[in-house]
């Protein structure tokens, strides 16, 4: 916790708190959040039922570390205690999620059926979020369901719900300086880099002939780079920055947005289908408890990261004032 918070007053920007006030509103808020997300989980739970009868099957997999103790008891039995244990987890976690042990076992569960399903050759990242956000949930204080707990409850189950956002968009950073540093690599060895006007039009064209496919509008956007060659930069610049934006409430519900979008163009361009990545943006950002409830521009744009550098650097921003904010706008004081 001590991390996180200095963190959160490291990477705070122009108005942002230093740390979770621990509001009666932000609290119901969030109770509602994290019950949706067990809600959630059954739903993927239950989605994926109809695969259960060829996932119990025996069939040569190479096994991820988590399920590699199928090969001690046999697949026969291996497997579906894996699925059974998945489902019933999903099923206990939506119905009590007060409890800890109960969100040990939805994780555990959700953990083996992921590793089972990416021991078949090719590794899938549609649930990695929903990995990440079920393992820092575990770590909820107890009590934290009841409506009349104390405050240090109250503000410990806000900042490990702080947490767990800024442990989803750590993933996205790491991605965006994963393709920020190969970019430069290319750009300074004289390679085709996302920096140049076809970049991503050149992107485009690689996944789509890699992979045999043919996307909504990727062959549009192939010929008409102009309008592609702009969106790669924006987006290294929209997944490098997310892990500031979780300590940041004004950006909460664009940096949200924006990354719904990134994942829906996707979709429609590359044919790489998130749909799990994005309703967890939805629950977690869209619906962020600590997000102001207006959207307040100026306050968003001297939050954008790298904005503060450019207030020292350029004079006509310099005097700008900071803009004071609340996690919760009319929310009153903490109660």
């Amino acid at each position: 916790m001590t991390i996180l918070r200095r963190l959160r007053r490291m990477l705070a920007g122009t108005g942002s708190p230093g740390s979770p006030k621990g509001s009666t509103a932000q609290f119901i808020r969030t109770q509602t959040l994290i019950r949706g997300f067990y809600a959630f989980l059954l739903y993927l739970a239950a989605l994926n039922v109809p695969d259960f009868a060829g996932l119990s099957r025996s069939r040569e997999l190479e096994l991820l570390w988590p399920v590699a103790w199928v090969d001690g008891v046999g697949q026969e039995v291996g497997l579906k205690l894996i699925l059974a244990w998945f489902l019933a987890s999903a099923v206990a976690g939506a119905f009590a999620p007060a409890s800890r042990a109960v969100r040990l076992a939805v994780f555990l569960g959700l953990l083996e059926f992921v590793a089972l399903r990416n021991s078949e050759g090719k590794i899938g990242h549609s649930l990695h979020l929903a990995v990440l956000a079920a393992l820092a949930l575990v770590f909820l204080p107890a009590g934290w369901l009841r409506p009349e707990a104390s405050r240090v409850t109250r503000t410990s189950t806000l900042v490990v719900f702080s947490a767990t956002q800024a442990l989803l968009l750590l993933t996205y950073t790491m991605s965006g300086l994963a393709k920020l540093g190969g970019g430069m690599y290319e750009l300074f060895s004289g390679q085709a880099n996302p920096w140049q006007p076809d970049g991503f039009a050149r992107v485009i064209a690689e996944r789509l002939l890699e992979t045999g496919s043919t996307s909504l509008v990727g062959g549009w956007m192939i010929d008409h780079p102009w309008l592609s060659g702009p969106l790669l930069p924006a987006v290294i610049y929209l997944q490098t920055m997310a892990f500031v934006a979780a300590f940041r409430p004004a950006l909460h519900r664009g940096w949200g947005l924006s990354l719904i979008l990134f994942h829906l163009g996707n979709s429609f361009i590359l044919t790489i289908h998130f749909p799990q990545s994005m309703a967890l943006l939805a629950l977690f950002f869209l619906a962020s408890p600590f997000a102001p409830d207006r959207l307040d521009g100026r306050a968003i744009l001297l939050d954008l990261p790298l904005v503060g550098l450019l207030r020292r650097i350029i004079p006509g921003l310099r005097n700008v004032p900071p803009v004071p904010q609340n996690f919760v706008r009319g929310s009153g004081s903490a109660s």
